[in-house]
């Protein structure tokens, strides 16, 4: 089964730029240019990541973080993607629940790396002792 991948990105360039890398690494995307549609895709579409620019126009992503969190179920990680490294935006994102961030401007590979390390099973310790 192909991961689905939500790319939510005003920027037309940007957003098409990831849409192939992820397409050619394999997953299913969906990209929208704003945060409703992001929002209504959600409502009809179950995917495993969604990639969440901070600035956008008329809501911003993290708006849209706190809608995701308090209206997805289940909610799939939000990698949040951004330009802006500001530590209060970084804190806020944090504290709704984003799984990470995406820093612009950023390579093919390194998103697919983000990608997959955020899409990757939580990693089990094995020198635990269950009692």
């Amino acid at each position: 089964m192909t991961s689905a991948v939500l790319i939510v990105e005003d920027e037309d360039m940007i957003r098409e730029m990831m849409d192939i890398t992820l397409t050619q690494a394999g997953y299913h995307v969906t990209t929208v240019a704003d945060g409703a549609a992001a929002l209504e895709v959600l409502k009809h579409q179950k995917v495993q990541l969604v990639l969440l620019d901070v600035h956008m126009p008329r809501m911003s992503g993290l708006e849209v973080l706190a809608k995701i969190k308090h209206q997805v179920r289940p909610t799939p990680p939000v990698l949040m993607v951004t330009a802006n490294r500001n530590a209060e935006a970084v804190t806020e994102a944090m504290r709704l629940g984003c799984a990470g961030y995406v820093a612009k401007p950023f390579k093919p590979s390194d998103l697919v790396a983000r990608v997959r390390s955020a899409m990757a099973p939580p990693k089990v310790d094995e020198n635990i002792v269950w009692l």
